[in-house]
């Protein structure tokens, strides 16, 4: 069928009335307010990878946008806008008067009573900043090249050592909850800490004050330990409530820093022992951290040995149970803990225990034969700290616990010039005068050893070493290893390990029982080690040499025995001809050397980290991951 022709009117006509229709079902389609909330609401609540079980109220149900919509029609409704020229579409949501916005990376410091909460908002507006950059304090913990580890700098969410911005249409919330002071006991011995501050999270435009009393979809977490943090992808207004529980038995309120981020976690917690207790005596303790660094390079090694022990520490008695209340919060511990400056920690760099960086801690003012929790600390991941700075709120890493030593006859030493790898409690005696500082002591083990090495030095030259391998005296090792292995064994068997005398462990060697106590106690009713027979026991009734008894006079003390493995290592390394021989078992041997039993800490090689606690679980440890998969976390801090 042939179409009727148009007149040029018409033409017009029909094309002007086609252009006006299809203006007229764009204008339906993109005015339609049900179908722009649908779009938007789409990415304010995800999937939450990182905390998928403590949130699965954000992720099993699916949200109710037209009751969303619904409502906030009529919240807005109510609502006069600051500005008149403006409408709501323009100014969003304004909070609740209660409620408190938070900004970008600028803690909110709060205080709250048991029973009460207190509402905050993360608003949309504080999404668009421009991205924080942000030096990293530490060096890398790996080799500076793309590794393509799980865990590395560009995983983690860098470009070189800047922190970026994650890239997409949402952005990385980092919500950071840290009590900083809490209600102190009613009672002189409270079986535990008040119970603990309670984090409620919502994205939902109809839930401006989450909390215990919403039946709406929200996040909840609790402050377990005085530190609680949520990391999600947002696109839109977050909303947070504090909630303080009931406490009955407690005095006063609550403290707390909530900090909201779209850089990085503003402080942080790692769940691993950021410290290796090596040893302690009476009234000070020795730690190590271990390898800061895997890497070969002398230049990153020295970035690390440069870096000023960037590490802190904090330590807090035991027995005073509130104190597990803060031990996961860095401004807790900076505020309540026992120990909580420098004043009375020595720290410094170290490669011992193998020959990469490490950094050691001397912590003293402790009391005697008292558990102590010790926490590895960061003040901040990056060159700057504090308000408004991505990470300026420390890090803390896992509390290790450790006793102090009873008896006063055995004293730490460390930082000697020969026998370098020695960091332990050694015999000594505080009332020698010429002897009682740690300097004067370190100084007259040292020294002796020194002596005594170097004329085991004249007897190796005298064996061809610089000759051709089929001259030399084996074919497995060399005069080096021989070198090293002795001065390893003579610094052990020289400066022994001291033990209280009052331990019951089976594997400690009672020395010098013919001497009094230094503090004048009475010889134990009833202990067979001070019997008659006993004291004319050479291995009983001395030292292992004989100028600790003459010269320091540290009284009766047990010997934590050097390793068999030591001597096996020096007859295995060096020449026969200098005639190097060990006891045999059931010879001299049980009493002379230890043993490595379980993996536990039974003998002594002077520079071995034997584990977190210093006791249980842990064989010898000189290379480890686990610390350094936590540096590259606090490096790299601003990842998923």
């Amino acid at each position: 069928m042939q179409l009727p022709k148009l007149t040029p009117l018409q033409s017009r006509f029909a094309a002007s009335l086609a252009a006006s229709l299809l203006l007229l079902i764009l204008y339906l389609a993109f005015s339609n307010p049900h179908f722009a909330y649908a779009e938007n609401a789409d990415s304010i609540i995800h999937d939450d990878h990182n905390h998928p079980l403590i949130l699965d109220s954000f992720l099993e149900d699916e949200v109710q946008y037209q009751d969303e919509y619904d409502a906030a029609i009529d919240r807005a409704r109510t609502y006069e806008p600051e500005f008149p020229s403006m409408g709501r579409s323009i100014l969003g949501r304004a909070p609740a008067p209660s409620t408190v916005q938070l900004a970008n990376n600028m803690p909110a410091v709060m205080s709250i009573a048991p029973d009460d909460t207190q509402c905050f908002i993360f608003p949309k507006t504080a999404l668009d900043q421009p991205p924080s950059l942000v030096k990293q304090a530490l060096p890398p913990y790996h080799d500076e090249i793309d590794t393509g580890n799980a865990i590395d700098d560009h995983d983690m969410g860098y470009t070189g050592s800047e922190l970026r911005r994650r890239q997409g249409s949402d952005h990385i919330l980092y919500l950071t909850l840290s009590v900083c002071g809490q209600p102190s006991s009613a009672i002189s011995n409270p079986k535990g800490p008040p119970p603990p501050l309670e984090l409620y999270i919502s994205q939902a435009m109809n839930d401006e004050c989450p909390g215990p009393n919403f039946a709406g979809q929200q996040g909840w977490l609790t402050a377990d330990g005085g530190f609680t943090n949520y990391t999600n992808p947002t696109s839109g207004d977050s909303y947070f409530t504090v909630s303080a529980p009931q406490a009955q038995g407690f005095n006063g309120n609550y403290t707390y820093e909530l900090t909201a981020s779209i850089d990085a976690p503003f402080t942080y917690y790692e769940e691993l022992p950021g410290l290796f207790f090596v040893d302690s005596d009476q009234n000070s303790s020795f730690f190590m951290t271990n390898n800061l660094t895997t890497s070969n390079s002398s230049t990153q090694q020295d970035a690390w040995m440069q870096s000023g022990a960037p590490f802190t520490m904090f330590m807090h008695d035991a027995n005073d149970v509130m104190i597990t209340g803060l031990l996961r919060s860095y401004c807790g511990l900076n505020t309540s803990a026992q120990i909580r400056t420098m004043a009375d920690v020595e720290v410094g760099m170290t490669t011992i225990a193998g020959s990469l960086p490490k950094q050691q801690y001397h912590v003293k003012g402790l009391n005697k034969t008292t558990p102590y929790h010790a926490v590895m600390a960061l003040p901040s991941n990056y060159t700057q700290t504090g308000v408004g700075m991505p990470g300026g709120g420390g890090v803390v890493w896992q509390d290790i616990l450790m006793t102090t030593k009873t008896d006063p006859n055995c004293q730490l030493i460390y930082n000697l010039s020969f026998c370098d790898t020695v960091n332990y409690a050694v015999p000594a005696n505080p009332t020698n005068n010429g002897y009682a500082s740690m300097v004067e002591l370190a100084a007259f083990y040292d020294n002796y050893t020194s002596q005594n090495f170097n004329y085991f030095a004249h007897s190796l030259e005298q064996i061809p070493c610089n000759t051709t391998a089929e001259s030399q005296y084996s074919l497995a090792t060399n005069c080096s290893n021989c070198y090293n292995a002795y001065k390893q064994w003579l610094c052990a068997v020289t400066i022994p390990r001291c033990m209280d005398f009052s331990s019951i462990e089976p594997y400690l060697q009672a020395r010098n029982v013919n001497q009094s106590f230094i503090d004048g106690s009475p010889f134990p009713v009833g202990d067979p080690t001070f019997s008659e027979a006993n004291k004319s026991v050479m291995y009983l009734n001395s030292s292992r040499v004989p100028r600790i008894d003459q010269i320091i006079q540290p009284g009766p003390y047990k010997e934590l025995l050097p390793c068999i493995g030591l001597c096996y290592g020096l007859v295995q390394n060096c020449p026969a001809a200098l005639g190097f021989a060990c006891p045999l078992a059931g010879k001299g041997q049980n009493y002379s050397y230890g043993y490595v039993t379980n993996n536990n800490l039974t003998c002594n090689i002077p520079g071995a980290i034997w584990g977190v606690n210093g006791a249980s679980g842990y064989g010898p440890i000189t290379v480890s991951v686990w610390i350094g998969l936590s540096l590259a976390i606090v490096v790299s801090i601003a990842g998923a």
